[in-house]
């Protein structure tokens, strides 16, 4: 089945997207989804980065990490929220980027995606912030994700 720009436009369109049935579309979506983040506006980027991490494929990472490089940092809150979706190298390499991002937003959201199995890499991004983050409430964050690193 040939899913259609249109088709995935649809499935974003409401305000409330109801993400179970969207990723239906399958992974014949995901370029459709990536040309979404690349190139329109953050509200609709921002939907299809989180639709690519529901879509359970080994392409939603490219997706997911075209989001986590957008200038918007909305668009990388919903990189952020999609990576705890994806598998765990794939994640390990999106939340890598986002861990120390100047948004403390994309920090908080990065932090609250963690989980068992990411990499090493993760892991140090983590403890830096645990350790040196200036704020408090970052700080406490990234201590809570390093336990359930454990």
């Amino acid at each position: 089945m040939s899913v259609t720009m249109e088709e995935v436009r649809a499935a974003l369109d409401p305000d409330e997207v109801d993400y179970p049935e969207a990723s239906r579309l399958g992974p014949e979506a995901l370029p459709h989804l990536l040309t979404l983040v690349r190139e329109t506006e953050p509200g609709l980027a921002a939907k299809a980065a989180y639709l690519a991490g529901a879509i359970d494929s080994a392409q939603s990472e490219e997706v997911v990490a075209a989001a986590a490089a957008n200038d918007d940092a909305r668009v990388r809150v919903a990189a952020a929220e999609a990576a705890a979706m994806l598998p765990p190298e794939s994640a390990s390499r999106v939340l890598g980027s986002l861990m120390l991002d100047d948004d403390q937003g994309v920090q908080k959201l990065s932090l609250r995606s963690v989980s068992t199995g990411l990499s090493a890499e993760v892991r140090d991004k983590v403890a830096e912030v645990s350790e040196g983050a200036p704020d408090p409430g970052l700080r406490k964050l990234a201590a809570e994700a390093l336990g359930r690193m454990r």
